[in-house]
């Protein structure tokens, strides 16, 4: 596949940011977002012909109504200035790119197991490490077009100012202006409060970033499918009611599962399986201060670490990894929802996990370390610019391992894990047998 680009320009927003709003300081837990974008791809079938005569050219179409867009999402198409930790929202603009692909859309949908990730990076505007330097857009766009007439939006999002619930805001926002329901549905429109409410502290830069380039990255990504039938396997496996209070949530189930047959791996590599850390961000939204908008844009959301010492994966079952892993989850929610009602003493609660993560990412020789992030249950499958819901929703490859990115199969039941490690284990993992049993 060949993915070549005819035009890149500026989009900025259709009004101009008023002098009020010209500078949006970040926010404490914009403070503890990793230095990295937010990579995320919605592919599309071509537009209906009675669709094209109503829009005309649907590029030219998501342009304009980007621009519209941004002028709601004023920081969007600012600059980051790092050294006072705060985004000049000076309408420079978000990198608008064009591309084409010499493929049809079928031909990457129907790949299956057969989907290299990395292939899939060149429909996105930039790499993912390019960002939080005073020249690098907060928000980058790459729209590509398949010789069928569908086409790909690849979007980077700077993950100083946005987690997923932002950028999902923003991009249902977006399709909804696009498709003229803005003015029907305001649900969309964003609220800059969480800067007021979580005022910055000065913590100092975490080492959780991805490398600029991936030029020289050796990691290898594979994206697992599990589809509903497989879930429903997996929580008759854990022994919990399917329809009780306490169903098991298929993330947590995907997760146990997935680390499992790490530490099978690792101790297969090394003889014994090392300590095991694996951290999980959780959104609070809502699930702490349900006062909060849950528009609210910018970062809101803390780590879940769970821990094995050293041989003690070898010798639990799946059910016990899921339960180590819901326990985490729901200490980590309880200790928060107490920790941000306590004011100055509080914040240490939330920072902890931030830090204990940043010291295992680099202690390889002693700790197996998994971050885990889910991207579920986010509704981009809804995001319907005028032509039609996406058909697919995919990341990329990110230039690193030892992470694991899940999200929603089409369906809506299942989850498709993007694993990212060194070629050897990818190789081990694809051999599992759990894996084998539940992964297509």
């Amino acid at each position: 596949m060949k993915i070549t680009y005819y035009l890149s320009k500026l989009v900025k927003p259709s009004r101009p940011t008023s002098t009020i709003d010209r500078y949006y300081k970040i926010s404490f837990f914009d403070e503890l977002a990793p230095t990295m974008n937010v990579p995320l791809i919605l592919y599309y079938n071509a537009p209906p012909k009675h669709q094209n005569r109503l829009f005309g050219n649907i590029y030219n179409h998501l342009e304009d109504s980007l621009s519209k867009t941004l002028s709601e999402f004023h920081p969007l198409a600012g600059r980051y200035i790092r050294k006072s930790s705060l985004v000049d929202c000076n309408n420079q603009g978000v990198q608008y790119v064009l591309g084409k692909a010499n493929v049809q859309l079928s031909e990457i949908l129907g790949l299956g197991r057969e989907l290299d990730p990395n292939a899939l990076n060149g429909f996105l505007p930039c790499e993912v490490g390019e960002v939080d330097e005073v020249h690098d857009p907060m928000l980058s766009v790459k729209v590509t077009s398949f010789e069928c007439g569908g086409f790909a939006i690849g979007m980077c999002f700077s993950h100083r100012i946005s987690d997923m619930s932002a950028v999902c805001n923003f991009i249902n926002s977006w399709a909804a202006i696009s498709n003229g329901k803005h003015k029907h549905d305001q649900k969309y429109s964003p609220n800059f409060n969480l800067p007021t409410c979580f005022p910055q502290r000065g913590l100092p830069e975490l080492d959780i970033r991805m490398p600029r380039s991936s030029v020289g990255v050796t990691s290898k990504a594979r994206r697992f499918v599990f589809k509903g039938k497989a879930i429903s396997a997996l929580r008759e496996n854990v022994g919990f009611d399917e329809n009780g209070p306490r169903r098991p949530s298929k993330v947590q189930l995907v997760t146990a599962l997935l680390w499992k047959a790490f530490v099978r791996v690792d101790q297969a590599n090394n003889g014994q399986s090392k300590a095991s850390f694996l951290v999980q961000p959780i959104a609070l939204r809502d699930k702490v201060l349900h006062e909060l908008p849950t528009n609210s844009c910018g970062n809101f959301l803390t780590l879940a670490p769970s821990r094995l010492r050293p041989g003690e994966g070898e010798t639990i079952t799946f059910r016990d990894f899921y339960k180590i892993l819901r326990g985490s989850v729901s200490k980590t929610v309880r200790d928060c929802t107490t920790a941000l009602k306590d004011g100055e003493e509080g914040y240490e609660v939330v920072i902890s996990p931030f830090f204990e993560t940043n010291r295992n990412m680099f202690s390889n020789n002693v700790v197996s370390f998994y971050f885990f992030t889910s991207w579920c249950k986010y509704p981009f499958y809804e995001a319907d610019f005028g032509c039609g819901k996406p058909v697919w929703v995919s990341t990329v490859k990110l230039p690193t391992q030892s992470l694991v990115i899940m999200m929603d199969d089409p369906e809506g039941d299942g989850v498709e894990a993007w694993v990212h490690l060194d070629e050897k284990s990818i190789k081990q993992l694809e051999q599992d047998s759990d894996i084998k049993a539940y992964a297509i």
